[in-house]
């Protein structure tokens, strides 16, 4: 389970890319998007829902939270 919490979760948004845990932000190994979301935006003092337009990508190594990527 600590493990779990210490896993990697990059945070890209306005250009900045950050390394943060889940441990950090308060969050367990079973966090929903929604809640890292709005962690993340309460970490960095973002306003509510400033990260609406990101995903939250999970992986075997990491969790990632970047902008939805649009394909035109």
């Amino acid at each position: 389970m600590t493990q779990l919490l210490q896993r990697a979760l990059h945070v890209r948004f306005d250009g900045r890319s950050e390394e943060l845990t889940l441990a950090m932000l308060g969050l367990q190994s079973d966090a929903t998007d929604a809640q890292i979301l709005r962690s993340v935006e309460g970490h960095f003092d973002l306003p509510a829902h400033y990260l609406d337009n990101h995903v939250v990508v999970r992986t075997s190594q990491a969790i990632i939270v970047r902008p939805e990527a649009i394909y035109g």
